[in-house]
């Protein structure tokens, strides 16, 4: 029986040296060409401008060109599957955004599961979502909105870019938490929906980082950043935190991931350049001028960044019972 097993034996220890010593090699060699980045919206947008920051510092870093491939549609799905299907060698990457970790449950047929069929490399920037109105709107603080909006239940208006933005989850949290009854009303993108709020077409908005000139220049007001500090550029405008209001916490994100399966040499490498390329002093900066936080994280710190994010998300559309169409 002994001398059966020694071939075997003797077959799966050259098999397990030869796997380790593909291993060490791919990680040695990776990456040999250009890596794709496939960003799952149009040109100009919040996670194409991140990327495109980070772009030269992390070829650099990666030595090899990083190609951005902008695939918008299906309220990001078509980017996002393809990065889902793509191979999983390392050389086809996403840059992904709170769309990522929600649509699979406010769309019925998204097709992907977040946590399950992508590898995290890195979270590159966090940026806090904005409370605003007019400056003619009655309410001048975030007590003075909830009062009035009780006073008025179901008569009050808010803004959102879109059914399932960030900005219409972070309102219904908002609602939410308050027990408020308001009435939403989507627009087609982050720019006319503060098109609107500044013209008094509605009263309120959650928006990016994006309004902060409105807020700087008087257009509008701001009543409260979902950011842990105060946004430099805007240091009047308080934090729900530090207003006794933490859970009111939704942000918006540029993420790095990959497809599941993905070869840990390759994440590993990947990781040191992305997160490497924004901590840099240069990066940081500019990213900080967009009102931008960054970050640089490892993956595994990623990854438990999006399990966080996708539970409390997942919890305001089944508080607010939300639901899209593919």
């Amino acid at each position: 029986m002994r001398k059966r097993l020694l071939p075997l034996i003797a077959a799966c220890s050259t098999l397990f040296i030869t796997a380790a010593v593909a291993s060490a090699c791919y990680a040695q060699d990776f990456p040999t060409r250009p890596v794709r980045v496939i960003v799952p919206y149009a040109a100009g947008g919040g996670s194409d401008i991140t990327i495109r920051i980070v772009q030269a510092k992390t070829m650099e870093l990666l030595g090899q060109s990083l190609i951005v491939d902008n695939r918008a549609g299906g309220g990001t799905l078509i980017g996002t599957r393809m990065a889902q299907t793509s191979p999983a060698d390392g050389y086809t990457i996403g840059v992904m955004d709170p769309a990522f970790i929600i649509n699979p449950t406010l769309v019925k047929d998204a097709g992907y599961d977040a946590l399950k069929d992508f590898t995290p490399v890195s979270l590159i920037t966090a940026t806090p979502l904005i409370l605003v109105a007019p400056p003619t709107f009655a309410p001048k603080t975030v007590q003075e909105l909830v009062d009035h909006v009780k006073a008025n239940a179901g008569k009050v208006n808010y803004g959102s870019p879109g059914d399932g933005s960030a900005g219409h989850l972070a309102m219904e949290q908002f609602r939410n938490h308050f027990g408020l009854k308001m009435v939403h009303i989507p627009y087609k993108g982050a720019g006319p929906a503060v098109t609107a709020v500044v013209a008094a077409e509605v009263p309120m908005l959650f928006a990016g980082s994006g309004v902060v000139p409105f807020v700087q220049d008087g257009r509008l007001r701001g009543l409260a950043a979902t950011s842990a500090k105060r946004l430099a550029a805007i240091p009047t405008v308080p934090t729900f935190a530090e207003l006794g209001f933490p859970q009111i916490n939704v942000q918006t994100f540029a993420g790095v991931v990959a497809p599941a399966g993905t070869p840990p040499a390759a994440i590993k490498k990947l990781h040191a350049a992305f997160a490497g390329a924004t901590q840099t002093p240069e990066i940081k900066a500019r990213l900080e001028q967009l009102n931008q936080f960054p970050v640089g994280n490892t993956p595994e710190e990623f990854g438990t960044f999006l399990r966080d994010n996708q539970a409390r998300l997942v919890k305001v559309v089944r508080d607010s019972n939300i639901k899209l169409e593919p």
